[in-house]
Parts: structure tokens; C-alpha cells; sequence
């Protein structure tokens, strides 16, 4: 979009357009450039007429929504960014800076955080083994622990999940070492 004069009407007219609709809404060019020279100037009236005060404290506000409601779609759009890798569309060349530095904290957030929450529960779990001599020919098992086990020949002796050790005892299949 074109840089185009910033008025009262257009102000209010992109805080509804922020309002009602959940993806960012494309700027003017140079936006927030503009709204500061438009609030100075007003500022600058108010100053020296003392009229106008009430109109310059509606336009703070409406920008401040408008700051506001994009912040935090940004933030969402963080999120998603992060997650999904699909970039953002509307943002200004100010609101790409804060998106670029939130991506990174969320990034090395979860680099540090949920690659070391599931590291943790990728460590296998500690198993107790028995030591077990075959009694007679043996086809390959799963064990307990998930591990394939076998083929046994008649007197290989091997460790064993104690759980499975256990059961092979029982049913005479391999005696304890």
C-alpha cells in the first residue's frame, strides 16, 4: 500500500479491521511513522488552541487498541510460526523486528525446554537382568523391555529382563545361572 494521509477516520476504520478480524489487516505504508507525526501534530493544536483535547485522547486510544491487537496476534502468529514453519503476512518492517526476536526466544525455549523434557522420557527405563541358561532350543522373543531376544541354542547362557527370566524358570524352559 501506498503511504497515505492519516485521519481520524482512518485510524478508526483499520481498529475495526483489527477487531473483527483475526489475521493481521495490511497497513499503509510507513503506518506507525505517520500516526506519531499525526498524534504530534494534534498534540501540537491541543497545545496551542486548547480544543481538540478529547479527539486527541480518542485517537490515543484507537492506536493503542490497534498497538495492542496486533501485538498479540503477532505473538500468536509466533506460535505458529515456530510450530508449523508458515510465514507471517502483514507485518511492518517494525512489527517483523519484534516477530524475528520472538521466534527466536520461542525457539531456543523450546530447543532447551521440550527437547530436554523429551530426551528425558526417551531414556529407557533401567532393567533388572537374570542370568539364565538355555535348557533346549529357543525362537527369537520380545522382551519386557521392548528388546528382541533369541534364537537360543540348548545351553547358551544370556541376561534376561527378570521378568522374563521368571516366566522361562517357571515354565522349565532355561534354569538361573
Amino acid at each position: 500500500m501506498a503511504e497515505e494521509t492519516i485521519t481520524f477516520e482512518m485510524i478508526r476504520k483499520i481498529q475495526r479491521e483489527e477487531q473483527n478480524v483475526s489475521k493481521l489487516t495490511k497497513l499503509p505504508e510507513g503506518f506507525y511513522r505517520n500516526v506519531n507525526s499525526y498524534l504530534q501534530q494534534k498534540k501540537m493544536v491541543v497545545k496551542g488552541t486548547g480544543s481538540g483535547a478529547t479527539e486527541l485522547k480518542s485517537i490515543e486510544m484507537l492506536v493503542e487498541d490497534i498497538f495492542n491487537r496486533r501485538e498479540r496476534k503477532i505473538l500468536n502468529m509466533v506460535l505458529i510460526a515456530v510450530r508449523t514453519r508458515i510465514p507471517p503476512e502483514n507485518l511492518t518492517e517494525e512489527e517483523k523486528k519484534f516477530f524475528e526476536k520472538m521466534v527466536d526466544v520461542v525457539r531456543e525455549r523450546r530447543k532447551d525446554g521440550l527437547a530436554a523434557l523429551m530426551e528425558e522420557q526417551r531414556e529407557e527405563p533401567e532393567v533388572k537382568l537374570t542370568a539364565v541358561v538355555f535348557k533346549g532350543d529357543v525362537e527369537e522373543f520380545v522382551g519386557s523391555d521392548l528388546k528382541t531376544y533369541g534364537p537360543f541354542k540348548e545351553g547358551d547362557t544370556v541376561g534376561l529382563p527378570s521378568e522374563n527370566a521368571n516366566l522361562l524358570i517357571e515354565k522349565g524352559i532355561v534354569s538361573e545361572k
